[in-house]
């Protein structure tokens, strides 16, 4: 009987043994939370694209963001940034479900947010959408 096969065939899957070992370590280890690159590219897009939306979607006669800046020019006050914010917000909240967002005004406003959803100092992954319309800047963040 010639056990030199049976031998060189034992030694040959011995050897793989290491290797599938290898295999399964590095395919079993967790990418934690880290983004992903497609990721981070939808939601950059996804910001200005709403505002963009918002700038193109008539609520009547004038767009979203136009009906807006009316309600801040009309009001500069707490009234119209609330007014501003009950619209935008319902709009945001359809067009961005299951997605944080913070909208503010750079020019007239100073900084001002006019509605928020979310704790944005929690938030990972930011993405940033400007619009402008007149004297007014509109500032978008949106995060999962």
């Amino acid at each position: 009987m010639d056990d030199k096969g049976f031998i060189f065939t034992l030694d040959a899957v011995l050897a793989l043994i290491p290797v599938f070992i290898v295999l399964i370590t590095v395919s079993g280890v967790s990418q934690g939370n880290l983004i992903q690159p497609s990721q981070q590219i939808r939601i950059g897009h996804q910001a200005q694209d709403t505002l963009d939306a918002m700038a193109q979607y008539h609520t009547g006669d004038e767009t979203l963001i136009e009906e807006m800046v009316i309600f801040l020019e009309s009001n500069n006050s707490a009234s119209g940034v609330d007014a501003a914010g009950k619209l935008a917000g319902a709009f945001l909240d359809k067009t961005l479900p299951g997605t944080n967002y913070k909208l503010i005004e750079l020019n007239q406003l100073n900084g001002k947010t006019i509605i928020s959803k979310g704790d944005m100092d929690k938030a990972q992954n930011v993405a940033v959408g400007f619009k402008n319309h007149g004297n007014y800047t509109f500032k978008l963040y949106i995060w999962d």
